[in-house]
């Protein structure tokens, strides 16, 4: 037996399977690297649709917005599929997901995974409220929210005749015959209203009844996922 030749000949052995172990470690590597350039490729693309979609979403103009960053609970109920792929055709091609705190709002396609763009906005509801002022003391009534229409019914007496009605001093109704009936007066959702009526005679309480309706905002996360 000669030691040194088989001390060379172990040492090729021990080499191949290093080389071996080395080529498999790299072949490893590079699928590993492919797929994470793969990712990479995708991810951006999915993130520009995502971030465009959601800029749209709460855009002022926007057809689901009451003005920017806050949402119409009532356009966003109407919120779907087919909605979103017209109203939104950004998200065109691609699997799609909004989803309005814990519930989803619309969905296009199959998205299983994707990327998410999450934004938090405020949700806006209109309400309803009824007042029938006593107008017995100086003719006027401030609303206690804001508003941006009041809906007048005027029932005045017999022998009491409104003839103007003025929304902070601004009027809004006149007829020197005298007023009667319903009838929607827009005002400033900006400001707080204050209505006052000019009458001939007394407006005991019932001679004037307002319908009017304030918002309610509530704070929620919005989150839109696009999943290529």
């Amino acid at each position: 037996m000669n030691p040194d030749r088989d001390r060379g000949q172990a040492n090729l052995v021990a080499l191949g399977i290093a080389l071996l172990a080395l080529t498999a470690v790299l072949g490893v590597a590079l699928v590993v690297a492919d797929s994470a350039l793969s990712g990479a490729d995708r991810d951006p693309a999915e993130r520009r649709v995502a971030v465009s979609l959601s800029d749209r979403l709460v855009a002022a103009d926007g057809p689901v917005t009451a003005r920017a960053n806050v949402l119409d609970a009532a356009a966003v109920g109407s919120l779907d599929a087919t909605a979103l792929a017209s109203q939104f055709p950004v998200g065109d091609g691609h699997d799609v997901r909004v989803r309005l705190g814990d519930r989803t709002i619309a969905e296009s396609g199959d998205v299983t995974d994707g990327t998410s763009v999450r934004r938090i906005v405020l949700v806006e509801r209109e309400t309803t409220a009824t007042l029938t002022p006593d107008l017995t003391a100086d003719g006027a009534v401030t609303l206690p929210r804001r508003t941006d229409r009041v809906d007048v019914r005027l029932a005045p007496p017999s022998g009491t005749t409104v003839t103007t009605v003025r929304a902070n001093g601004r009027v809004v109704l006149h007829d020197p015959g005298g007023l009667r009936g319903s009838v929607t007066v827009p005002v400033s959702r900006f400001e707080t209203t204050t209505l006052s009526f000019d009458a001939a005679g007394t407006l005991p309480p019932g001679s004037v009844d307002l319908t009017y309706y304030p918002t309610r905002t509530t704070k929620a996360v919005l989150v839109v996922t696009v999943d290529a």
